[in-house]
């Protein structure tokens, strides 16, 4: 008798606390869709915030580049004082003699401009350079969002998962919380024996276990998704999106590897990396051309010690005229460096053909799963069918005392196992289409 009643009293409890959880989910919790999930990190997500601020400082250096071809403009001042002459007349080893001056001061200003004409195009390359460095840099923004866009996906399916797998248990519970009080009923009436009444026990013991790993799943995940969208880590989120795959998006493998290649951007770095150690190379060839310029200065100085005779005078010089320069050490000092970056455009072109092939075998691993999971799905569903109605027959069998405990135990399990199966078919279903979408750059 006190085994019923402690029976009925924690059936009542656990339909309280479900009661409970509901109650919850309704009033206090987020319900989130992946999209509206997405939105929100895309906002507050900290490490794309990171690689945009790099990207405003290449766009800085892009306009630093470009100003570099406007004129150089100089000025300088100077003040100062002099020391008396001292003039060795009779050779350094004697006595010098000394020439006052009748003035000590000397002071200055000056302004000198330049203007490059020419310089082997080498400030059109720096900007290239810096256009390229921006280039690169947006590149890893995109990949900055995939990689956070799966990393939400995989969060969400994951909470998902973990909800979808707490209803079943709890179902579970509740039916075998029924199927005890029938067999404490059997065992009363002398009909069982107890061992099929602890057997049974143990069972519910075991999924009420279950029930506490699922709970810290959804709270690990929980705080995942929180954090991607910038909410407190304790925030309740109940996922919304429902799990039907269908594959009328689903495009050829050739159709995704022709995507990879031409918008993921992974291989869209690689390309751009061949880009920049060109444009290195280019540099270092501009660097045997003449540089040309145009250059223009005014002096006012005292005293006058520029021309011959000197004189304790202040004066006034302008000049103007043209500038070639040219370094002869230059064919020799870059002779190495023109080598290395040679061999750095050929490395550069063989990462990116790796990047490729990388790329290549995981589509073909996330095509090749993709479409098992839906061969999956369609066998898992009707094992649900099977496994429910050998549960029913064997359930109907045991309280007729026309079948054994363990065959009813090995029938809830397979049933509940198929459930399982099938929801995590589903779950990979999604995960690998994801995963198609993230490697092909159509994310």
């Amino acid at each position: 008798m006190n085994i019923v009643i402690k029976g009925k009293m924690f059936f009542l409890a656990l339909l309280v606390c479900y009661s409970g959880i509901s109650q919850t989910l309704t009033n206090d919790t987020l319900k989130l869709g992946l999209e509206e999930a997405w939105a929100k990190t895309i906002i507050h997500s900290k490490e794309l915030k990171e690689v945009q601020f790099k990207s405003e400082i290449n766009q800085e250096l892009i306009t630093d580049a470009k100003r570099a071809a406007l004129p150089t403009i100089d000025l300088e001042a100077e003040y100062g004082k002099i020391s008396n002459f001292s003039v060795f007349v009779d050779g350094i080893t004697d006595k010098p003699e000394n020439a006052p001056l009748e003035n000590h001061n000397t002071y200055g200003a000056s302004i000198s401009g330049y203007f490059n004409v020419y310089s082997g195009h080498a400030n059109k390359i720096k900007i290239e350079t810096a256009r390229a460095h921006l280039e690169l840099q947006q590149l890893l923004i995109f990949e900055t969002e995939d990689q956070l866009h799966l990393e939400l996906i995989e969060d969400y399916l994951k909470l998902q998962r973990a909800f979808l797998f707490k209803d079943l248990i709890i179902q579970n519970i509740i039916q075998n919380e029924e199927n005890v009080k029938h067999i404490n009923q059997l065992y009363t009436n002398g009909v069982v024996l107890k061992s099929d009444l602890l057997r049974a026990k143990l069972q519910l013991s075991k999924q009420h276990t279950s029930l506490v790993t699922i709970n810290n799943n959804i709270a690990i995940a929980t705080q995942a998704i929180n954090i991607l969208i910038g909410n407190p880590d304790n925030t309740p989120i109940l996922p919304v999106d429902t799990l039907e795959q269908t594959n009328s998006n689903i495009l050829s493998y050739n159709n995704y590897v022709d995507l990879s290649i031409q918008k993921s951007p992974l291989s869209l770095m690689a390309a751009n990396q061949i880009k920049l150690s060109e444009l290195k190379e280019a540099a270092l060839v501009t660097d045997k051309y003449p540089k040309i310029g145009l250059y223009a200065g005014y002096n006012y100085s005292y005293p006058q010690i520029l021309l011959y005779p000197y004189s304790f005078n202040s004066y006034l010089l302008g000049r103007a005229g043209i500038r070639i320069s040219y370094d002869l050490s230059s064919i020799w000092h870059d002779k190495h460096k023109e080598k290395a970056a040679a061999i750095e455009i050929a490395q550069n072109k063989t990462v990116k053909q790796n990047i490729e092939d990388a790329l290549r075998k995981k589509l073909n691993t996330a095509y090749r799963k993709y479409q098992e999971d839906l061969d999956n799905i369609s066998i898992a569903k009707d094992n649900i069918i099977q496994a429910t109605e050998s549960y029913r027959i064997v359930k109907q069998s045991y309280f007729n005392q026309l079948a054994l405990l363990t065959e009813l135990l090995d029938a809830d399990t397979q049933l509940l196992q198929a459930k399982f199966e099938l929801l995590d078919d589903q779950i990979a279903a999604r995960l690998h289409y994801y995963q198609l979408l993230k490697i092909s750059g159509t994310l």
